[in-house]
């Protein structure tokens, strides 16, 4: 399995030296178009033994791997265990969570919450209100269409996410596309802060640091 290593501190893609980043510890794409949380953190590349866990939890009914996640996840976060934060996982749409049987994403949250005393779980915060198509194989905007108003805030949760920093949970980040929506949910039910923190990054096979534009600050 594959760590991220030296990555941009706002979408989690690695890159090869600490010159492709800026003082503020972002690559150069992340400078002229950020997404709408504030930093972003993956264990694992979603490659090789990483990518085959995580299919493995979600489409070969292996939830007994999500503890192991969950407790790398939790370790990148050790650092701020002693700040208060609220976590939310990503949901499924209820038909994919009867098919599935469990959200894969916040089985994770619920394990890193153990390591972290100070946070408290909010696991249905979001709910994915419309269900939308398979979105692997997407571009990014379309990816976008698909989603568009398919997540809402269910308003009983909306005074305990006001001033909160938030931490959006997921296992996969490929183009951001259902973390921005989730984010641009919570940022809109009055949260001060969200950052993402999920299991794996995927990477490009080719041309992985093209759009990084090599800071060089």
């Amino acid at each position: 399995m594959t760590p991220v290593g030296l990555a941009c501190r706002h979408c989690a893609l690695p890159v090869p030296s600490a010159a492709y980043l800026g003082s503020d510890g972002r690559c150069a794409q992340c400078g002229h178009a950020p997404y709408p949380w504030r930093a972003a953190r993956a264990a694992f590349l979603y490659d090789g033994t990483a990518r085959r866990l995580v299919l493995q939890c979600k489409y070969g009914d292996r939830p007994d791997i999500v503890p192991f996640l969950g407790r790398v996840m939790a370790g990148m976060m050790r650092d701020e265990s002693a700040e208060r934060r609220l976590l939310v996982p990503v949901p499924l749409h209820r038909h994919r969570f009867w098919k599935r049987r469990f959200n894969q994403a916040a089985l994770l949250a619920s394990h890193i919450i153990r390591s972290s005393p100070h946070w408290r779980l909010l696991p249905d915060a979001l709910v994915r209100h419309r269900p939308t198509a398979t979105l692997a194989r997407l571009a990014p905007e379309a990816r976008m269409q698909a989603l568009d108003a398919a997540f809402r805030i269910r308003e009983r949760v909306r005074g305990s996410i006001e001033g909160q920093h938030v931490v959006l949970v997921d296992d996969i980040l490929t183009t951001g596309a259902t973390a921005s929506i989730c984010a641009r949910q919570l940022l809109g039910a009055g949260a001060q802060r969200v950052d993402l923190l999920v299991a794996t990054r995927t990477v490009k096979l080719a041309g992985d640091y093209d759009h990084l534009g090599g800071v060089q600050e």
